[in-house]
């Protein structure tokens, strides 16, 4: 969890940006949001730990927020990337990792044609 005074800076950050957005249109500033940010700039400032509580609840957001887009992220990575590529690699008959079972086949160790070389420089 970030500090008080860091979370304090952020929010009242993105609240002087949302404030000033309307002026790019032409249009006046949001006066209420500017105010929130000056009071959140000043409590930052001056006495950080009041932002204790609200840092906490914007983490645990966080937490939740991870916990219900991670899942979605990897799934979507799975059927979209591997799940594809794996079917075509079945389709071409592949087995990049030798994992097909041969009855015939006493045992499935793979002898080494060089002897293994210094482990002392390995990178």
């Amino acid at each position: 969890m970030g500090s008080e005074r860091n979370f304090g800076f952020v929010f009242c950050s993105i609240m002087t940006i949302i404030a000033l957005w309307p002026v790019m249109s032409g249009n006046g500033p949001r006066i209420w949001l500017l105010l929130m940010a000056a009071l959140l700039l000043a409590v930052t400032l001056v006495a950080p730990h009041l932002l204790r509580p609200l840092n906490r609840l914007w983490f645990r957001f966080g937490l939740l927020l991870g916990a219900i887009v991670a899942p979605i992220v990897m799934a979507l990575v799975y059927f979209l990337a591997f799940l594809p590529i794996g079917v075509l690699l079945r389709i071409m008959g592949k087995d990049l990792l030798s994992t097909r079972l041969d009855p015939d086949q006493t045992s499935y160790w793979i002898e080494r044609k060089e002897p293994p070389g210094s482990m002392e420089r390995q990178f």
